[in-house]
Parts: C-alpha cells; sequence; structure tokens
C-alpha cells in the first residue's frame, strides 16, 4: 500500500508538497478566520468602505494561478453577486480593458514576480482600480506595486509545478469572496454554517490523499496512452485545466482540460480505444454526463470517473467507467480544492512511472518570474505591455 503520509528525506519535493496540503490549509485558515467565525481580512483595499464603490470584479494571473482564480468567479458572483472577469495575463492589453474606480482588479501569482501578472496589475492600477494582490511570497513585486494584498500560508515552495500554492490560493479566494458578499450585506443568515463548512477542509484534503492506491491504478492504466481528455463543468471546471496542465507538465501525456457539455460538439470525433476519458461529475451535473459515458463506452473508449463517494454516487455513470475514483463529501463549494488532489497525484505517478524527475519539469519559462515592473503603452487603441527595469 502506498503511504501517502511518508515524509521522508528521499521523497521527492512535488509529492512532499502534495502531502504538505493539509497543514497548508490549515495554517491559511487559522490567518483568516477568527473564532467569532468572523474573517480577518479588513485590510485595504478589502474594507466596507473600499467594498462599498465596487460592482466588479477583474482576477487576472498566470498559469496555475489563473486556474485557482477561475474558481473565484464562481463564488463571487454566486455570494457577493458582482459580475467578474476572469484573465489571462499575458492577454491583459490585447483589448480595451474596462477596469475603472468601480472596480476590484487581484491579481495572483505565487511569487509575486510574474512579469505578465505585473504589467496586468500595473494596467489595472492606472485605471484607477482598487488593486489587491495575492501572493504567497512576500514582500514581493507584486505586493508592492498593489495597494494591498492578501498572503496564502503555504510556506516554502521548492518545485516549480506548484501544487499547495494552487490549494492555498484557491482557498484565500473563496474567502475574499465570502468577504465581498458580507460587506455587501449578504449570507447574514448562512454566514456561520459556510465558515464552519469551509473550517473542514484540511481534514478533507487529508482524507483525499488516502485514496492513493485507486490514484496508481489509473496512473497505471494510462501508462499505455499519449492523449488523455479530462471533462468538468461549474466550479470543477477549473480543476480540469489544472489537472491537464499537471498531467502535461509532470507526467508528460497530452491532456486537455474540456467543458464536459461542450465535449459533444466536436471533441468527441477524437475518443476512441486509444483515448482515454477522465470524468469529473457529481449527482448535482445532470444526465449529460451520463449521455456522453455511455457513448465514450460504444467507442470503446476507457473511462476513469472521479465522483463523490457514498449515498451520492451516480451507480449508472460508475458502471460505464473502467475504474472510480473516490472524493470525500464535500460541501459544494470546497469540492474543487478536494478533488484536485487525485489529479496533482496522478500526475506525478505518472512521472515516477516513466522514470522522470518529477521536480524539474522543464515547464517554466525563467524570463516569466523575471523581476520586472511594467509600464502599458498605448498603440492603435489598445494597450500593449512593456518592460522597463524594476
Amino acid at each position: 500500500m502506498v503511504k501517502t503520509q511518508d515524509k521522508l528525506l528521499n521523497k521527492p519535493f512535488f509529492l512532499k508538497e502534495i502531502n504538505e496540503q493539509p497543514k497548508a490549509l490549515a495554517n491559511t485558515l487559522a490567518q483568516y478566520l477568527a473564532p467569532n467565525f468572523q474573517l480577518k481580512m479588513a485590510k485595504p483595499p478589502l474594507d466596507d468602505q473600499t467594498i462599498k464603490k465596487i460592482n466588479k470584479a477583474y482576477i487576472t494571473a498566470c498559469g496555475t494561478s489563473y486556474h485557482a482564480a477561475l474558481t473565484a468567479r464562481y463564488i463571487i458572483e454566486e455570494l457577493a453577486q458582482l459580475p467578474t472577469v476572469v484573465e489571462p495575463a499575458s492577454e491583459c492589453g490585447r483589448h480595451q480593458l474596462l477596469v475603472d474606480e468601480s472596480t476590484l482588479a487581484v491579481a495572483v501569482s505565487q511569487s509575486g514576480r510574474s512579469r505578465d501578472t505585473l504589467a496586468a496589475m500595473e494596467l489595472a492600477k492606472r485605471r484607477g482600480a482598487a488593486t489587491l494582490a495575492l501572493v504567497n511570497e512576500a514582500p514581493s513585486p507584486l505586493s508592492r506595486l498593489a495597494s494591498g494584498y492578501l498572503m496564502t500560508l503555504a510556506g516554502k515552495v521548492d518545485t516549480l509545478s506548484s501544487t499547495k500554492a494552487f490549494t492555498s490560493q484557491t482557498l484565500v479566494l473563496g474567502l475574499m469572496g465570502l468577504r465581498l458578499a458580507q460587506s455587501r450585506g449578504l449570507m447574514r443568515e448562512k454566514w456561520r454554517d459556510e465558515i464552519e463548512k469551509i473550517g473542514r477542509l484540511p481534514e478533507l484534503v487529508r482524507h483525499a490523499l488516502s485514496y492513493e492506491d485507486q490514484v496508481v491504478a489509473i496512473s497505471e492504466r494510462l501508462m499505455g496512452f499519449e492523449h488523455v481528455f479530462i471533462l468538468a463543468s461549474g466550479p470543477l471546471l477549473p480543476m480540469a485545466f489544472e489537472g491537464a496542465l499537471k498531467l502535461k507538465e509532470v507526467g508528460k501525456i497530452h491532456a486537455e482540460g474540456y467543458i464536459t457539455g461542450e465535449f459533444g460538439h466536436g471533441p468527441l470525433a477524437m475518443v476512441g480505444p486509444r483515448t482515454p476519458v477522465i470524468m469529473i461529475s457529481f449527482a448535482d451535473d445532470g444526465d449529460r454526463s451520463l449521455d456522453l459515458a455511455a457513448e465514450f463506452k460504444d467507442r470503446g473508449a476507457p473511462l476513469f470517473l472521479i465522483s463523490e463517494d457514498g449515498l451520492n454516487l451516480d451507480h449508472n455513470l460508475a458502471r460505464h467507467s473502467e475504474l472510480f475514483l473516490p472524493v470525500p463529501q464535500a460541501p459544494s463549494r470546497m469540492r474543487a480544492v478536494v478533488t484536485i488532489i487525485h489529479l496533482q497525484l496522478m500526475a506525478y505517478h505518472l512521472g515516477r512511472l516513466k522514470g522522470l524527475d518529477v521536480d524539474n519539469t522543464g515547464g517554466l519559462i525563467r524570463s516569466a518570474m523575471a523581476n520586472h515592473v511594467v509600464a502599458p503603452e498605448k498603440t492603435n487603441g489598445l494597450v500593449e505591455p512593456r518592460l522597463t527595469s524594476a
């Protein structure tokens, strides 16, 4: 049996940091949750006075941090009822950026040094937005540039492929959404219940890590393939994107995250015996997943199901799958953080089985981490980023 809590010094940093996630999440929660179920996030620009002026949110990031940012849209729009745009930082300035004094602009970066993220934050700041950085390292160029910043407490990150920083970012962004909702006079009746649920997150992630044997079985099955699709919908869609990124980066398999409901509009043509599918689907996703699963079976495509364990499992869907990977029962707003654990471990074991160095994946452009400050330059009506010295 695989021992997920074995943190011997000869373990790869990537696996070590996967296993450190319950602790990182607990430390992050301790920083933001007061004993009286209040959020300790009142520093500018998240003070009540600033929030009352905000009527939309703009969130930007790169890579894994971008996938964390995508999860925030669902929470902010649902709970705080604020229109929210999430954009890769590299695309900022490629169009007319509609941010102003009524916008909360949030930039997410583990290191706080990503060149594109700095460029996006600088542009939003020049447009008058209230700017907020979410970083794991401070001080950093990004935390100094923004009007205020929030910290994840993921601890020292030794591997380039993010795991514990990603889940900590996702948690803090969720807490930020709750903070916005609270300041806007929403969720008064459900507040304590939501905070109590979030407080269980480290325990649920620890439980998810105990399913590693099932993850190994799927990883071994994937060894014979060159391509895999990961399907999800709604708040779990960013996990399909992040899981595909990890499988490419660490497991060196071509993986593509895709929207479940869009898969029948073209990509289905690629599915067959040589193209497996990982489907993330829960009971409240509707019948679309079941229809697709039946189609995959007819085409001979191996299907691996990630779904909630227990009474809520759709047994008809499970019967169509070759292997089932259970997710501990979790409230809907915490499923993303719990679900991604399986895909992180899958990437690790796939890399391990291939004899790869999972700590040095070659997936990061060194210059992207350069310590630069960016000044925008207007060209043909659009704002284009331009590098300057720090």
